[in-house]
């Protein structure tokens, strides 16, 4: 079919006009779907993220905890975390826990007897994690002299007690050295260790304080409980 130059030229103007409107409906449309992909997607994005996040702070926290000690490695339990002291033998997170919270309760650890005081640590315990911290022994109470019937009297006064009656109770912010020598387990030295902590932090509050006492563990401290008082 023959068509004048006219009609060409009506057809090309309305090909271009078509043209023009399926473009204009594409760019009307491509908001649109960014919309439907924008906050949904990245709420999950960000959802994803954390929880990859916590997952791998709990993996290293594992692996932390169970990374063995190496030979000759010793461990500083005033200044370990939670996931260092957790590698220590027989320690888990609960005891660990507790060891962390007694330093925060009272200060830093001075020897094996101030370890022995938080609950949960015996001497089994305190055996087996000894040769892994940083820790001097707990002080060695003097053994008793034993006289023998055979023995010869020893030249000069004997240092005694100042107070007769071994049962009564003794009054830990009043009593004198000999007093305190009185006790159960108390030799001098530790009744003049007694002496200085009194001297060094005011009077005993309480009997419970009677563990901050170096050389006094827990175990110490509740046989001498009801043998002494703290008045106020």
């Amino acid at each position: 079919m023959n068509t004048t130059p006219q009609e060409r030229l009506a057809l090309g103007v309305m090909a271009l006009l078509v043209s023009a409107g399926v473009g204009a409906r594409m760019l009307h449309r491509a908001p649109a779907a960014a919309e439907l992909a924008g906050p949904g997607t990245e709420a999950e994005a960000g959802a994803l993220q954390a929880l990859r996040g916590e997952t791998e702070h709990r993996a290293k926290d594992a692996a932390a905890r169970a990374r063995p000690l190496a030979s000759g490695e010793r461990i500083d339990p005033n200044a370990a975390t939670e996931e260092e002291l957790d590698r220590l033998p027989r320690v888990g997170p609960g005891q660990a826990r507790k060891i962390v919270a007694w330093r925060q309760a009272h200060g830093p650890f001075r020897t094996l007897a101030d370890l022995d005081s938080v609950p949960g640590v015996g001497a089994s315990l305190l055996a087996a994690v000894a040769p892994h911290l940083t820790l001097a022994p707990a002080p060695a109470e003097p053994a008793p002299r034993v006289e023998t019937a055979t023995s010869p009297p020893r030249a000069g006064p004997v240092s005694a007690p100042a107070v007769a009656d071994a049962g009564a109770v003794v009054d830990l912010n009043r009593a004198s050295a000999e007093e305190l020598r009185t006790l159960p387990g108390i030799g001098p030295a530790l009744a003049a260790r007694v002496i200085a902590w009194r001297t060094e932090h005011g009077r005993f509050r309480s009997v419970d304080e009677l563990e901050r006492v170096p050389g006094i563990g827990g175990k110490t401290a509740t046989r001498l409980r009801p043998r002494v008082r703290a008045s106020p």
